[in-house]
């Protein structure tokens, strides 16, 4: 019998479901529904990024849309709806209409002991780094570009001892994307996850126990279906309150690489310091199938900056990243950081969703590809707050290898076409607050992509932007941008544009 497959039109009841479990809880008072109206106008001189014929035109985009937000009560989260309609003044038969989403939210069916978790994204993006628009591109709307992922996830948590903390969660994602003849295909992936842990249960030492295994099939057009499970063991010695080392132990299996099926240990250590409530360090390393793995993470906050560096390897998924990699990339963690000091009133869901805008639109960097590969990334990013003055630097380093062309699907992926894909960026951005209402804004974005193998490619790509953003009534806000965006290499094209747009709020 054949595995069952993926299943890409459960995405569109499933979002729905979401919607609908926020709205039938409004009688909240923390619960905002608020319809919006944006519109932008753009002029491009080079519509399709083409090096050859640039062709110039204009786009207009009208797009209401709902957003809310519930932040109190058994069902906490978000979700942001917008019908996005782009119309070309020459080039008509690229017009298009499609919904964008970003939702995410968790509902406490029993108090502190059953949790359902609900995550929803509908967006198009260019996650090619070699060809096409640069990521965060706002004239990026080819349906070929689409990317949609959902997941549900039921938690069960449970204490026992005098400390003892435990989990059951199952997670079941969908992944899909673009057309039959140009998307991501489908994917289906199901996790489920077991742990016990009691950090301190004998003062100076404690322990955890972790197992998960998942299972990922694709659609029909997929070579065949991957499966993984983890089993660790944890022994903490807790030096004192802020200090604390790690020993880890465990074994691993899985098909990624080849069919047949790889099987090992998991050797590692690490440790965890907090020396200050604004300073954390955490380290780990292990010896797994693929090689060694690590995870390092710092961050540290003052009263006018923030900073933040990590350092990872380990298996990863365009899935994963687009579903909550980001949030490991110290570009976001600063962006949020930045967000929940400047800006308080805002929700947790508000927060993140402006970050990651933000974040989409520098130092995102993923790959288009629907199979899993090692991923290894080094990152850095640093803030600086003033009275009226933002400056955020990032700088990024990502290599990913392919595990096995088998172990995934062929649409598009550029890990199909090289063995390994490696990234190098840096940006800045500063905004200058010019009155209450007024605000400049200027950014710049250098990268270079290299991927390698039996093919080779080289993309050089650098955007600058510069613009001013105003408020003009109590729900009203407009702005003026003009971008220069230069690809150089693989891809060969210049582009100028000028987008004004005016965004309401009901």
């Amino acid at each position: 019998m054949q595995p069952e497959r993926a299943q890409p039109r459960l995405l569109r009841p499933l979002a729905l479901l979401f919607a609908l479990a926020v709205v039938g809880t409004a009688q909240a008072q923390t619960f905002r529904i608020q319809p919006t109206l944006s519109t932008q106008l753009t002029w491009t001189d080079n519509v399709d990024t083409d090096g050859a014929d640039p062709q110039q035109d204009w786009i207009l985009e009208v797009s209401p849309g709902l957003s809310m937000v519930r932040e109190s009560g058994r069902l906490k989260g978000g979700l942001d709806l917008r019908l996005r309609s782009l119309n070309h003044v020459e080039r008509t038969e690229e017009n298009t209409t499609y919904l964008a989403l970003n939702g995410r939210g968790s509902f406490e069916a029993i108090e502190n002991s059953l949790f359902v978790d609900v995550d929803a994204s509908v967006s198009r993006d260019n996650q090619s780094l070699f060809r096409g628009r640069v990521p965060g591109d706002v004239l990026d709307y080819d349906e070929d570009n689409e990317v949609r992922v959902f997941s549900v996830a039921p938690r069960y948590l449970f204490r026992f001892g005098s400390g003892g903390e435990g989990q059951v969660n199952y997670r079941e994602r969908w992944l899909g994307g673009g057309t039959s003849s140009g998307g991501l295909g489908g994917q289906r992936a199901q996790t489920l996850g077991v742990g016990l842990s009691h950090p301190v249960a004998l003062r100076l030492f404690g322990w955890s126990l972790d197992f998960s295994r998942s299972e990922t099939r694709y659609d029909e057009n997929a070579t065949r279906d991957v499966e993984q499970e983890l089993a660790r063991g944890t022994l903490f010695i807790n030096i004192d309150p802020q200090f604390r080392l790690r020993a880890i132990g465990g074994y691993e299996s899985n098909d990624y690489a080849i069919a047949e099926g790889e099987r090992g240990e998991i050797w590692g250590a690490g440790f965890d310091w907090y020396p200050t409530e604004r300073t954390a360090l955490s380290a780990t390393g292990e010896k797994r199938t693929f090689g060694n793995g690590y995870d390092v993470s710092l961050r540290h906050r003052m009263a006018r900056s923030a900073f933040s560096f990590t350092a990872r390897r380990d298996i990863s998924s365009l899935a994963d990243e687009i579903a909550d990699g980001f949030m490991f990339d110290p570009a976001y963690q600063v962006l949020y950081q930045a967000l929940t000091s400047l800006r308080p009133d805002l929700s947790e869901f508000e927060r993140s969703r402006l970050a990651l805008e933000a974040y989409r639109r520098g130092a995102s960097d993923a790959v288009r590809s629907n199979a899993y590969y090692v991923e290894r990334t080094v990152g850095a990013s640093w803030t600086l707050e003033g009275v009226r003055n933002t400056l955020t630097l990032s700088v990024l380093r990502s290599d990913r290898n392919s595990l096995d062309t088998l172990s995934g699907f062929s649409f598009g992926s550029e890990l199909q076409s090289y063995d390994r894909v490696s990234m190098r960026s840096a940006s800045i951005s500063f905004s200058h607050r010019l009155s209450g209402f007024a605000t400049l804004n200027a950014g710049y974005l250098h990268s270079k992509s290299t991927g390698s193998g039996e093919e080779s490619d080289e993309t050089t790509r650098s955007t600058a932007r510069l613009g001013i953003s105003r408020r003009l009534g109590a729900n009203t806000d407009g702005g003026l941008t003009y971008r220069h965006t230069r690809s150089e290499g693989s891809d060969d094209y210049t582009e100028n544009a000028v987008t004004a747009t005016l965004g309401m709020r009901f």
